[in-house]
């Protein structure tokens, strides 16, 4: 049974949910709808807004549970990488097969904004939670 320093807080859970949505919809959005280019020029900026909000609501929630003093969960630092993972591997099945993988430059656009935020966030995360926050995993040398 798990005790409560083992379980997550709502803002880890928060945070962790959305990471699972991002890496499950931009996938979806990505495979699904090959060489899809969209009309208005203006909707070239939608990636870029909504990875921009991303990170903000990541970092507040980030931010939320660093100033608590309890303990915290590892499951979201685990969870922050799984965007800028599945950006990367998508990228890499584009440029293995391209042919059956074929992507247009809005779905690159998309996927480049995917791999930047996913791995600030990661980066973001661990740097707030282990040198701001000031928990390290550290070696005693028994003293």
């Amino acid at each position: 049974m798990a005790g409560p320093a083992n379980r997550a807080q709502p803002e880890e859970w928060l945070s962790i949910i959305l990471a699972l949505s991002v890496t499950v919809i931009a996938p979806v959005f990505i495979s699904f709808v090959h060489n899809w280019e969209p009309e208005h020029k203006i909707f070239w900026t939608a990636p870029l807004w909504v990875g921009l909000f991303y990170l903000i609501f990541q970092m507040a929630f980030l931010l939320q549970s660093a100033s608590q003093v309890r303990a915290l969960g590892v499951l979201d630092s685990v969870v922050a990488i799984f965007p800028f993972v599945v950006g990367l591997v998508l990228l890499a099945l584009n440029i293995v097969d391209h042919q059956r993988f074929p992507l247009s430059s809005y779905q690159l656009n998309v996927l480049a904004v995917l791999i930047i935020v996913g791995a600030s966030e990661f980066l973001l995360t661990i740097w707030i939670r282990f040198v701001v926050n000031r928990r390290t995993i550290g070696m005693s040398d028994g003293n």
